[in-house]
């Protein structure tokens, strides 16, 4: 969605130069309005960082510090997840006609919901994803435990990777 805008097409009703417009006068930054009019959308590319992250928790690394990765995983997935499975619930609701949805920016409650759905969809997705990824991480990357024996032989328990 946030990639559409950004490339100059419309979803929900809202071109890209009317997301641009909309930022401008919601009092979006200098930077962020740069990065908007060269098709460079700062959430998608803070979304492209997370797929990173994603990716370098399920890549064996060997000599990575643990919390160089652990931290930013667990710190994202403890705010996303909750966060978009809020956002689900809100939709949800918004949906069954139990609250009402504002138009906002958007041309009908409709297109607003249906960016709400997107948006928050995908927060909770990736703050699942997060956690089950940095879990494994946490999992596989667990210190050796060497234990010696009364004999002097070293007894090697657990494992660093599978």
């Amino acid at each position: 969605m946030k990639t559409t805008w950004a490339l100059g097409g419309a979803f929900a009703g809202i071109s890209g130069a009317q997301m641009v417009a909309i930022a401008e006068r919601n009092g979006a930054s200098g930077i962020w309005l740069t990065l908007e009019r060269w098709g460079l959308d700062a959430t998608a590319l803070l979304a492209a960082a997370g797929v990173l992250l994603l990716f370098a928790l399920v890549r064996p690394w060997r000599r990575m510090p643990r919390l160089l990765l652990l931290g930013p995983a667990f710190l994202g997935a403890a705010t996303l997840a909750p966060y978009g499975a809020a956002g689900i619930v809100y939709a949800a609701l918004g949906t069954a006609g139990v609250i009402t949805i504002a138009a906002g920016d958007f041309p009908t409650p409709a297109d607003a919901l249906l960016v709400i759905w997107v948006g928050v969809g995908a927060f909770a997705v990736y703050g699942v994803a997060l956690s089950v990824a940095a879990w494994s991480y946490l999992r596989r990357t667990r210190p050796v435990c060497h234990l010696v024996s009364p004999g002097g032989m070293a007894i090697h328990r657990g494992s660093t990777y599978h």
